[in-house]
């Protein structure tokens, strides 16, 4: 794993020699680490919904300053696109295969130091706020190291207002002198869709055919139509899934307005969402397209990092950890699997040459005219770079791995098929990925998680 996040060190090491003539690396900043931290998590937000990433409609103003104050990396992609073992690589800074939760309702290991009790060794005040089942402490195992873990809802999730009340009045109850981390997760954007009344009419907007069947669309998302029936109409899903995200956008407003400039702020996503992009609707976990692993990140520390810098390349959520330790002049632990990307903000770029691997779960599916299965409780992988993509479907007959060049084939519709990619690029960055861990040990669910995860999709 160290020979992986080697090559773009060096890359990064060649980049800054270059630009300074090859005699000496930029000056650290000159601003005092920042305090207290908050972490914001948004679930199932796909980067390509947020106006700050260009999406046409007006979605997300709060986060638009947000990133109008900070840095907003252009492409981020998360580890994996289910939501427990997403947040356990972003509390880690390591990869799934080495903090094995691989599954919904696998808790993270204590063996594994987490930024919580890193920052609560530190002497920090720690407060986690949380509005998902599957980040309940039960069933994802991150509470160690907040003082304060709040998921106290009987249901499978609660309201951004609910989540965001308490982590407001915790805030308040803080003595001025200690630095603090918060840690927020908000649900809302996850399936079913249904924002407060008012904010799906804001997106309403395009036309697009009609779903074939109602049968294609998962259960707990179908929208049921005033007059009976449930819709196929894309246009009601996208614009309530759009809602979704506006009305989270006005609850991290009264966050952050609470918190005022001095935290540094850092918000991401867990994984995105397809919606009608391919025939598997609103949904997210057993499929590895651009739309689900492409996550938005931003990041705002004042004095820190520049306002409304771009930075393009390829950046990953294992990276949260020690870039988040670098924001706090934290020293950042030994033997992470991300890094700091701190001085790629102040570059504006991130050196080409990084690979990101993602995991999802495997389920059985269509792959063009093939009907793939895979074996009991399996996982599927993608690796991908600036231009190419790798994706490999370990099914029960072997492997299939399909190819896409992303600079001719943006919308990923002509992938190349074969049962052999060691030819390929990227290639190698996967085979070393799964040579050098265990194979996945899905949970032992009870039927009562069972029925609340198959409710939210995430139970084939």
């Amino acid at each position: 794993m160290k020979r992986r996040i080697a090559a773009p060190a060096l890359s990064l090491l060649a980049a800054l020699l270059s630009l300074g003539g090859g005699t000496s690396l930029p000056s650290p900043p000159q601003a005092p680490p920042a305090r207290s931290l908050v972490l914001i998590s948004l679930d199932t937000t796909r980067a390509d919904h947020l106006h700050c990433y260009g999406y046409p409609l007006n979605t997300s103003p709060t986060l638009d300053r947000l990133a109008a104050a900070g840095l907003l990396f252009e492409n981020a992609f998360t580890q994996a696109v289910n939501t427990g073992p997403s947040h356990a690589t972003i509390f880690t800074g390591l990869m799934p295969m080495a903090h094995q939760v691989r599954f919904n309702g696998v808790p993270l290991s204590p063996e594994f130091a987490t930024l919580a009790t890193l920052l609560a060794k530190s002497g920090y005040r720690t407060g986690a706020f949380v509005s998902g089942y599957t980040l309940l402490a039960s069933q994802c195992g991150l509470n160690r190291g907040f003082e304060v873990y709040d998921d106290a809802f009987t249901a499978q999730d609660r309201r951004a207002a609910e989540t965001v009340d308490k982590a407001i009045a915790w805030i308040k109850t803080l003595p001025p002198e200690k630095p603090y981390f918060l840690f927020v997760h908000l649900f809302d954007p996850h399936g079913k869709y249904d924002p407060p009344p008012g904010f799906a009419e804001k997106f309403r907007g395009g036309k697009y055919a009609p779903i074939a069947s109602v049968d294609l669309i998962p259960d707990y998302q179908q929208y049921a139509l005033p007059g009976g029936g449930i819709s196929l109409d894309p246009g009601d899903y996208i614009s309530r899934y759009d809602g979704e995200i506006a009305y989270a956008d006005t609850q991290i407003r009264r966050l952050l307005d609470t918190c005022g400039d001095q935290p540094a702020v850092i918000f991401a996503s867990d994984h995105g969402e397809t919606l009608v992009d391919r025939d598997y609707y609103f949904s997210h976990g057993a499929r590895l397209s651009e739309e689900a692993i492409r996550v938005p990140l931003l990041i705002r520390a004042t004095g820190l990092v520049p306002p409304g810098k771009k930075v393009g390349g390829i950046a990953r959520l294992v990276d949260l950890l020690p870039t988040a330790m670098a924001l706090l002049g934290q020293p950042i632990p030994a033997r992470l699997m991300g890094r700091n990307l701190l001085p790629f903000g102040r570059l504006g770029a991130i050196p080409a040459g990084a690979t990101v691997i993602t995991e999802g779960r495997a389920a059985p599916m269509s792959l063009g005219e093939q009907r793939l299965t895979f074996p009991p409780k399996s996982l599927i992988f993608s690796v991908r770079d600036e231009r190419f993509k790798l994706v490999d479907y370990p099914t029960a007959a072997g492997s299939i791995f399909q190819l896409f060049d992303l600079e001719k084939d943006r919308g990923e519709k002509n992938g190349t098929l074969t049962t052999s990619a060691r030819n390929f690029p990227v290639y190698q960055a996967l085979d070393l990925y799964l040579v050098s861990g265990r194979p996945p040990e899905p949970p032992d669910l009870d039927e009562e998680a069972k029925r609340k995860l198959r409710s939210l999709g995430y139970v084939n």
